[in-house]
This record gives C-alpha cells, sequence and structure tokens, in this order.
C-alpha cells in the first residue's frame, strides 16, 4: 500500500497517479479482466444493504423511518449509478486521461513558470485526494462505530433488569430488514447484520472515493486553461524581442494546448452530464429527506444520517465550484489574448488570436445532462430548492 500511495518526482506530470494504481487494484483502470472483482462486490452490496430496505409504512417502521430508508437507498443508488455510467464511459474516460498527459508531458523538461504551475496544482490535487480518503475513512468510522458503541453497552445494561422491564431497541448503522434476522432486539443477530455491513459500507466509500476522481480531472483541465493563460502572458512579455517565425511557432503550440483543453471539457461533458444530472435530481431529494428526518429525531442516529448529509453536499459543492473554476479560466483566456496587443501584430499572427479569442468566447463547462451548468450559481440554487421542498414536505407530514 506505501508502494501504491508513493509519490515521486515523475508523477508531477502524471495525472491522478496514485488514484489509478488504487482503481486498477478494484479492475477499474488498466487490466479490463479485473473488473469482475467490482462485479462481485456490487451484487453482494445490493443482497446486503439495498435488496432488504423496507419502503413501506407499518407498526415496525414509521413514517421517520421510511424516509431515512429512501434517503439511504437514494444514497446508494447514486453511487451504483456512477459506477454504470462510468463503466459505459470507460473509453472517453480513458481518452481524457490520456490527453490530459499528453499535454502535461508537453511541459515536463522546461524549467519555467508553467512547468512550476504544473508541479504546485499536482502537489495540492494531490494533498486534496489524500484528504479526501481521510475524510471518508473518518465516516466509516463514524458510520459503523457509533451505533454498536452505544447499543452493547446499553444492551448488557438492560439485560441485568427483569425481562418485563427491558427496553432495548438497537441504534442501526442502516435502516433496514436482513433476511428475518431480528436485528433490533436480538445481539446476536444485530452483530451478524453489524459485521456482514462493514465490508460493503467500505465498498461503498471507495465508490465514493472514485467519485472524487472526476471532479479532479475536472481541476486537470482547469490547469491546461491556466496554462494557456500563462502562455499568453509570456508572450506579451517576450514578444518584443521575437522574430515573427518564433511567434508563429509559439502561437501555434498555444492554440493546439487550448484545442486539447477544449476537447477535453467536451469528452468530461459526455462522461459527467449525465452522472451530474442524476446527481444534482438525486441530491435535491436527499437533501430534503436528511432535513427533515434530522429535525425529527434526537439520538444517534441523527449521527449516520449527518454522515450522508456531509458526504453529497461536500461531493455537490467541489463538482460546483470547480466547474465555476473551468468556466472562469477559459474566459480569463480572452482578455490574456487582447493584453497582448495582437491587433498590431501582422496577419499571419493576427489570425491565431482571432481563433484563441474565438474559442474562448464559446463557453466551457460542465453540465447537468445539458439542462443547466454546474456551478456556485446552481448549487445555490440547489440548496434552496431542497430547503423549500423540505419546508413544504414538514408542513404536511
Amino acid at each position: 500500500m506505501a508502494k501504491i500511495l508513493a509519490r515521486t518526482a515523475a508523477d508531477n506530470f502524471c495525472v491522478m497517479p496514485y488514484n489509478l494504481r488504487v482503481f486498477a487494484l478494484l479492475g477499474l483502470w488498466g487490466d479490463r479482466r479485473k473488473l469482475y472483482r467490482l462485479y462481485v462486490l456490487l451484487v453482494i452490496a445490493f443482497a446486503v444493504i439495498i435488496f432488504p430496505k423496507p419502503v413501506r409504512i407499518s407498526d415496525r417502521h414509521p413514517f421517520e423511518s421510511i424516509v431515512r430508508s429512501v434517503a439511504e437507498l437514494i444514497f446508494a443508488a447514486l453511487c451504483y449509478l456512477t459506477i454504470i455510467i462510468l463503466a459505459i464511459k470507460s473509453e472517453p474516460f480513458r481518452q481524457v486521461i490520456l490527453k490530459l498527459e499528453e499535454a502535461l508531458a508537453l511541459f515536463r523538461d522546461r524549467n519555467d513558470q508553467c512547468s512550476e504551475l504544473i508541479v504546485q496544482v499536482n502537489a495540492r490535487i494531490h494533498r486534496f485526494s489524500l484528504s479526501y480518503a481521510k475524510i471518508h475513512l473518518l465516516y466509516v468510522l463514524l458510520f459503523n462505530l457509533a451505533p454498536p458503541v452505544y447499543n452493547y453497552p446499553h444492551y448488557f445494561l438492560q439485560s441485568r433488569l427483569p425481562t418485563a422491564n427491558r427496553t432495548v431497541e438497537f441504534l442501526l448503522p442502516l435502516m433496514q430488514d436482513l433476511y428475518g434476522l431480528d436485528v433490533r432486539h436480538n445481539i446476536a443477530h444485530y452483530t451478524i447484520f453489524w459485521v456482514s455491513i462493514i465490508p460493503l459500507c467500505v465498498f461503498l466509500t471507495l465508490i465514493l472515493w472514485y467519485k472524487g476522481s472526476l471532479f479532479m480531472l475536472v481541476r486537470y483541465n482547469t490547469l491546461l486553461y491556466q496554462l494557456v493563460n500563462q502562455l499568453l502572458r509570456q508572450f506579451e512579455f517576450e514578444a518584443a524581442d521575437l522574430e515573427l517565425g518564433k511567434k508563429h511557432n509559439r502561437l501555434q503550440r498555444i492554440v493546439k494546448l487550448h484545442y486539447t483543453a477544449i476537447e477535453c471539457t467536451k469528452l468530461l461533458d459526455n462522461i459527467l452530464s449525465l452522472i451530474l444530472l442524476i446527481q444534482f435530481v438525486g441530491c435535491l431529494l436527499l437533501l430534503c429527506l436528511l432535513l427533515f428526518y434530522i429535525t425529527r429525531n434526537h439520538n444517534l442516529n441523527v449521527i449516520n444520517i449527518g454522515v450522508l448529509f456531509s458526504s453529497i453536499l461536500i461531493e455537490m459543492m467541489c463538482f460546483s465550484y470547480l466547474g465555476n473554476q473551468l468556466t472562469e479560466e477559459n474566459a480569463a483566456i480572452s482578455n490574456s489574448a487582447f493584453n497582448c496587443h495582437w491587433y498590431e501584430e501582422p496577419i499571419v499572427i493576427r489570425k491565431y488570436f482571432q481563433r484563441i479569442i474565438l474559442q474562448s468566447h464559446r463557453k466551457a463547462t460542465i453540465t447537468a445532462g445539458k439542462f443547466y451548468n454546474v456551478n456556485i450559481v446552481t448549487f445555490a440554487q440547489l440548496i434552496k430548492t431542497s430547503y423549500t421542498y423540505y419546508m413544504i414536505m414538514k408542513e404536511m407530514f
């Protein structure tokens, strides 16, 4: 594991190097023959976590518990659908990584501001990825340890009381039944349930971490636009001392890099469009249901619901912030080009600048199902709409 997570100097110009090494273990990258491991885990998770979920109101499952069960079902469905869509979009996913690595490799042997920018951004992405993994590790610990830490001591204290006075009902990590087992009152059945879901919760956490690689790719795409801006600023300061042939070569490389960045954005939008549409709709429903449950319950179950709430909120914040940054960096290219006083250059040079400006005016953005752009504004609208639905639900029930 230390070898997989280790970072070398060669990784400075690679795309998600250690992430891809972890994905290769799961069959999500590289040798596709290992993909059977993922399918086996998905089937087991479906049988243990998704299929047994209660979805009807009864004396055993009051309305609040059904709300929680549906929220957990939506959360699991988002994980499943993301993996399925990424399996379908495996070729665009591979293409965007290869294009990004080819673009970054152009700066590998250079010692200038662009290469320094790549090293800095790649180091930040690496630190973010580790922090994101640590947060999800904390989620797993909170999600799986908080209920038993409360349940086992409470059960043994209650076991000393007369049978008629015992009122033990276990707090569950997940709101569900398990094929006839009495997981709410029988300590042995509860233990079987708890032990069986721990590895599957870890697996779902790995899927969430894998989803995090998608907004890391958005950040790498943004880096290409930043490199275009940096190259244009260098051209602005050095243009007076450059011959026409050197200007021609430099601008040719800048146009090519800008075109690569735009191609990567199109590929990412192709990969993410359906995922983000499902994610936004699911997030809207999930936030509404979780808010409703949290305000109706004041026990340790709130910790587990809080973990789901925090996870989905952070995920959408990352997509929205990075989508907004991507759009702004591409728009900034137009200003960088104008600052080069391109209109004073010969016609052959002006054509390059006109192409760059026209490309930067075509809005580079990540969309949710082609319906709306993913940025800070749409994220704020999502939160506002979720809260509105929660207030309606609160008044109705």
